[in-house]
C-alpha cells in the first residue's frame, strides 16, 4: 500500500511542477500581438492582421488557428436638384476580406524559458469588392473590383496555400513570452472576374465584362511576423 501512496504523491508533485513552469503545458491557450521595433507600433498576428489562438493539446504540441475579417465601406454622394445643371451622383464602394489559417506546432525541449518549434498550416482567404455608381439616370454596378480613373483597385480574389513554419517562444515571466517566426510559403491566388452592368443607356455598351485569366503562384521563404508578444491563459 505504501508504494502506491508514494507513486500517487510523486505523480501529483510532477504535475504541480509542470504547471508551475514558465512555459506552456497541456490545456493552455495563447494569443499574441506583434510589435514592429522600427516603426514602434503594435498590430495583430501578421501582415493581414490576423487574430491567432493556440491550444496546447500536450506539453509539446499545439493547434493554431488564425482568423481575420476586414470590411470597408465608402460612400461619396453629391446631390443638387437646383440650378440649370442639377446633379445626382452617388459612388458606393464595399470590400470584404475573410481569412483562416489552421495548423499544428511541434515544440522541442529547449531550456527552462526557451521553447523552439516547427509547424505547418493551411491558409485560405477570400476577398470580394463591389461598387455602385449613379450619375444622373445612368446606374453602373461593378462586381469584383473598384473602378478608378486609371483602371481598377481592390480587386477580389481567392487565395490558398501551405506554410512550413519555424520559430521560438521565450518566456520572460510565467505565461508571458516574446518570440519570432518565419515560414516557407507556397501560395496560389486567383483574381476574380470584373463584371460591369450599366443601366439607363440604350443600347448598353459592349465589352463591359472582364473574364481574363488572372492568377499566380508564390513560393519562397517569408518573415510573416514581427516580434511576437504573447501570453497564456
Amino acid at each position: 500500500m505504501k508504494p502506491l501512496v508514494i507513486l500517487v504523491i510523486l505523480a501529483n508533485s510532477s504535475i504541480c511542477l509542470a504547471q508551475d513552469s514558465l512555459k506552456a503545458y497541456k490545456g493552455n491557450y495563447s494569443t499574441e500581438l506583434n510589435v514592429n521595433l522600427l516603426q514602434g507600433n503594435l498590430s495583430f498576428n501578421n501582415a493581414i492582421q490576423q487574430i491567432k489562438v493556440r491550444y496546447f493539446q500536450s506539453n509539446s504540441t499545439a493547434l493554431r488557428l488564425g482568423f481575420n475579417y476586414n470590411f470597408i465601406k465608402n460612400n461619396n454622394n453629391t446631390t443638387n436638384p437646383f440650378g440649370p445643371n442639377p446633379t445626382n451622383f452617388k459612388n458606393e464602394r464595399k470590400s470584404t476580406v475573410v481569412g483562416v489559417n489552421l495548423g499544428l506546432e511541434k515544440h522541442f525541449k529547449g531550456t527552462e524559458r526557451l521553447s523552439p518549434y516547427i509547424g505547418t498550416e493551411l491558409t485560405l482567404a477570400n476577398k470580394s469588392s463591389t461598387q455602385k455608381i449613379v450619375n444622373g439616370t445612368i446606374e453602373t454596378t461593378i462586381d469584383g473590383a473598384w473602378q478608378i480613373t486609371n483602371g481598377f483597385e481592390q480587386q477580389g480574389y481567392i487565395q490558398y496555400g501551405l506554410n512550413l513554419l519555424a520559430g521560438f517562444d521565450f518566456y520572460i515571466a510565467k505565461h508571458f513570452y516574446f518570440g519570432y517566426e518565419f515560414a516557407f510559403q507556397i501560395s496560389k491566388i486567383k483574381y476574380k472576374d470584373i463584371d460591369i452592368t450599366i443601366k439607363g443607356t440604350t443600347p448598353p455598351p459592349s465589352g463591359t465584362n472582364s473574364n481574363d485569366e488572372n492568377k499566380g503562384i508564390s513560393i519562397g521563404p517569408s518573415l510573416i511576423n514581427g516580434v511576437r508578444l504573447g501570453f497564456l491563459f
